[in-house]
């Protein structure tokens, strides 16, 4: 009996050598499988909040009714310049479950921390993360985070450029248009908080110096609260980065803003044929050809990868069954591995490269409804920016034959620049506008090239 009990203590390190390599094995294995899986555009993770999964196909998402309403409900919110805890707090007041509670009343199990908080309690976290998701867009993306070990179970964040990104993959909740711009809305620059007599102007994070890069700042007159105005941060911070002050009213970029957006929907109205050419000029056809291009070019190198994978999963397998040797497995899965590094840059590159122009291509079809929606508008919406400005430059006034002048140019989402053509139909006006200076500034549109 002793010495039965004292060869059990012996051979247990051998037994915890043989436990660690079977669990290494099958951590290694579930890697693999993850990976074919993950490039091959299933989605690894449960579906977010909106969607379920497809009982017809349970590797893929459809949307859930209920929930994607909210989700499209705090999204417009967001467009409409509500901030996360005016929306959380807007969710509670009309008594909407929380995703926690929404998953637990419909008897879905999640994991992750067990909330105690009320049902109807939103948290502003919560609407940030709704309000950065991609899968919204119809979007599968894969390997958002990993673990270093299979004796880890802490996951680390994975730089976005190392993920798996597949687009149009399920049903989109928010168009990809709306998406960007909410993105663009949340990253936007941080601003004072208003007080009473200072509102946030719809133009904030909006207005641009071509001179130095940076943002204009939106101030008021000391002596007379009703002059409001936006001038240069880099020439005001005191270190005189600038050179101008880029000074321009507030109540004058409305104007002018308004005049453009109204000759834009004309436009659009009256001559879409000619708008939808101006869109998809040579320099949109050169770009599509050489993003295809690109894409093509990925998908190869995403392909040898897959098939590198499945080469790499036969070596290891002939490896422990003993059909190749230990030498000649370290060899060939040592040239597998390093053609696999090489191609990972270079389809880091190509994706990085992808996700730029993606967010440059021109969605001429929603553009053009967008447009349209604000045919004959009467007033500046922060909606209306939000929906049709990316941003806009604000040059310094010049002073040329006794003539004040301001140069504005307005890049709209997904096409920039565009100088409306002067047609009949075509409404023209004067827009000048008094200093306090007493001296009268005219508007004139930087021309696009």
């Amino acid at each position: 009996m002793i010495t039965g009990f004292s060869a059990f203590f012996k051979n247990l390190p051998e037994q915890h050598r043989f436990n660690e390599y079977y669990a290494r094995d099958i951590s290694k294995k579930r890697k693999i499988v993850n990976k074919l899986k993950g490039n091959s555009g299933i989605p690894l993770s449960p579906p977010p909040y909106g969607y379920i999964k497809d009982p017809d196909n349970p590797k893929f998402w459809i949307i859930d009714p209920e929930p994607a309403e909210v989700v499209r409900r705090i999204y417009r919110m967001a467009l409409d310049g509500y901030g996360l805890a005016e929306i959380a707090a807007a969710l509670e007041r009309d008594g909407v479950f929380n995703p926690t509670y929404y998953w637990r009343s419909k008897g879905t199990s999640r994991g992750g921390s067990k909330s105690t908080v009320e049902p109807t309690k939103w948290g502003h976290t919560t609407v940030k993360k709704i309000l950065t998701l991609q899968e919204y867009c119809g979007d599968v993306i894969n390997f958002k985070s990993y673990s270093k070990s299979y004796k880890m179970k802490k996951r680390i964040e994975n730089p976005e450029e190392n993920r798996a990104i597949f687009l149009n993959v399920h049903e989109a909740i928010i168009d990809r248009a709306t998406w960007e711009k909410v993105q663009s809305i949340t990253r936007g620059t941080r601003r004072k908080r208003p007080t009473v007599s200072q509102e946030p102007s719809v133009f904030s994070g909006y207005l641009k110096c071509p001179e130095c890069g940076g943002n204009l700042n939106f101030h008021f007159n000391q002596g007379n609260h009703a002059i409001k105005f936006f001038s240069c941060q880099n020439h005001n911070s005191g270190l005189r980065k600038c050179s101008k002050t880029h000074y321009i009213r507030l109540e004058f970029l409305e104007r002018v803003v308004l005049y453009e957006v109204n000759r834009l929907a004309c436009f659009a109205n009256e001559y879409e044929d000619d708008f939808i050419k101006a869109m998809m000029g040579r320099s949109a056809k050169v770009t599509e050809n050489e993003r295809a291009r690109k894409q093509r070019e990925l998908d190869g190198l995403l392909a040898r990868d897959k098939e590198l994978d499945g080469l790499f999963e036969r070596l290891y397998e002939d490896n422990v069954s003993q059909k190749i040797s230990d030498a000649r497995f370290a060899k060939m899965s040592q040239r597998y591995e390093q053609e696999q590094g090489e191609n990972a840059k270079r389809i880091k590159a190509l994706r990085l490269e992808l996700k730029k122009s993606e967010g440059q291509r021109m969605d001429i079809d929603t553009f053009l409804e967008t447009v349209r929606r604000y045919t004959n508008a009467k007033e500046i919406t922060r909606r209306m920016v939000a929906e049709l400005i990316d941003h806009i430059d604000v040059y310094h006034v010049e002073k040329q034959g006794g003539v004040t002048t301001q140069h504005i140019t307005i890049y709209y989402n997904c096409i920039g620049p565009f100088s409306v053509p002067d047609r009949r139909a075509i409404p023209k006006a004067e827009i000048t506008m008094d200093t306090r200076k007493g001296v009268a500034v005219s508007y004139s549109p930087e021309r696009a090239g």
